[in-house]
C-alpha cells in the first residue's frame, strides 16, 4: 500500500515539475513571480518544507521498486535534508535566496528549467509509469 502511494506521489511530483518547468520555458518571469509570491505568503516556508519532505519520503519508499534504487534513496535524503535546511534558513533568508533567481536572465532561467523537465521525466520514468506504456 505504502509503495503504491509513494510511487503515485513521485509520479505526481514528476508531472508537476515537468508542467511548471515547461510553463517556465515560455514565461520565465511569470514563474519567478509565482515562486516569489508563494515564498512571501505566511505558509510559503511550510509549503516548501512539506513538499520536500513528502517527496523525500516518497522517493525513499518508492526506491524499493525503482530501477534506480540508490539514486532514488540519495535524492530522497537530499530532499529531506533540504526540508530541514529550509526550516533552519527561515522565511526571510529564503526570500532573499529566491530573489537571487529573479535577477537571472531569462536564458539562464530557461536552461535551469530544462534540467527541471529532465528531472521530472526521470522521476516519472523511475517509478515505472512510462515503462508500462
Amino acid at each position: 500500500m505504502f509503495l503504491i502511494v509513494s510511487q503515485l506521489l513521485v509520479a505526481i511530483f514528476g508531472i508537476a515539475i515537468c508542467v511548471l518547468a515547461t510553463w517556465g520555458l515560455y514565461a520565465p518571469k511569470k514563474l519567478t513571480q509565482l515562486v516569489l509570491k508563494v515564498v512571501d505568503q505566511h505558509f510559503g516556508l511550510y509549503f516548501a518544507v512539506a513538499v520536500r519532505f513528502i517527496l523525500g519520503l516518497s522517493l525513499i519508499v518508492a526506491s524499493t521498486a525503482s530501477p534506480f534504487p540508490r539514486v532514488f534513496q540519495v535524492l530522497g535524503w537530499i530532499a529531506i535534508f533540504a526540508a530541514a535546511g529550509l526550516l533552519w534558513l527561515g522565511r526571510r533568508r529564503m526570500r532573499k535566496f529566491v530573489a537571487v533567481f529573479e535577477r537571472f536572465s531569462p536564458l539562464i532561467i530557461r536552461l535551469w528549467l530544462l534540467f527541471g523537465i529532465a528531472f521530472g521525466a526521470f522521476l516519472i520514468y523511475g517509478v515505472g509509469y512510462i515503462q508500462k506504456f
